[in-house]
């Protein structure tokens, strides 16, 4: 849906007194002006941070940013923006316009169709990890790294095992990253949104990804991220908020967090890590 200049400003208008800590607008697409949903905003290595709502519109509170500190506004497939904090003006409402960046990627070409090979945890157990509330969480992420396989491998599928979903449905975003010192960079072949909506349920849920997503020889974190949530509010006396939940398996390795999207990484040895497995083909690449 198009996003006309004067609806942005209906929906903006307020009345600003004194000093304002709120960065706030609406993130559109440059070529077609139309409101991108979701988009990640953020302080550069720190926990300061949102995304944007289902018609692009955001406000981040900067209260603990410092004036030196880079604000940084990205979505998949497009070219991000970066902002000092010390040159937002907070006493107006920005139209942040991203522009879809060109990749060039090596053609793929599928070795075998037969031979699948399985990456991460295709094991639960009785423990989990996840949310409740509907708005507070929104632009958390939890993932797993996954080890360098010994060839280059395409990605079929993402399964995670739900150990529980109250809401009515739950929309989540899945992110393919690799790790770039303390910071996180998103993996080149991934060029789109990959967002997934589930319904009421437990057990294992299968995103397919329709893109060639690639892992070239190297570790990679593969992140599910909540993005949304509906049901009707209930009362702490009808069972307070509704919670989603990932198992966890037995296995040792590396379990991803994050609250934010430019925060430092946090990668975490555990015991338990999250039931997240890809099942993928060998490939080849050539120009």
């Amino acid at each position: 849906m198009r996003v006309k200049i004067f609806t942005v400003l209906a929906l903006f208008s307020m009345s600003i007194t004194g000093f304002c800590q709120n960065f706030q607008g609406i993130v559109r697409d440059s070529k077609t002006q139309e409101a991108m949903p979701y988009a990640n905003i953020g302080i550069r290595g720190k926990q300061i941070g949102s995304i944007s709502d289902q018609q692009g519109i955001f406000i981040v509170d900067l209260a603990n940013a410092k004036p030196e500190d880079i604000l940084v506004i990205s979505y998949v497939g497009y070219t991000s923006k970066e902002f000092q904090v010390s040159k937002l003006d907070l006493n107006k409402q920005y139209i942040v316009e991203l522009t879809p960046s060109a990749q060039l990627l090596n053609e793929v070409v599928v070795r075998s169709k037969k031979d699948i090979i399985v990456l991460g945890n295709k094991g639960k157990s009785a423990r989990h990890t996840g949310w409740g509330d509907f708005t507070s969480s929104r632009g958390r992420a939890i993932g797993l790294l996954i080890p360098a396989y010994d060839i280059p491998v395409r990605v079929n599928s993402l399964f995670f095992h739900l150990n529980a979903c109250e809401f009515d449905s739950v929309l989540v975003r899945i992110n393919f990253f690799l790790q770039d010192g303390e910071q996180l960079t998103p993996l080149a072949s991934q060029r789109k949104n990959i967002f997934q909506t589930i319904k009421q349920r437990k057990g294992w849920v299968e995103v397919r990804i329709l893109d060639d997503i690639i892992l070239e020889n190297t570790k990679a974190i593969v992140a599910i991220e909540w993005l949304d949530a509906w049901a009707k509010p209930r009362s702490m006396e009808e069972g307070g908020s509704y919670v989603f939940t990932i198992s966890l398996d037995k296995t040792s390795g590396y379990h991803y967090q994050r609250q934010t999207s430019e925060e430092l990484i946090q990668l975490q040895h555990a015991e338990f890590t999250p039931s997240i497995y890809l099942e993928c083909v060998a490939i080849s690449s050539q120009k």
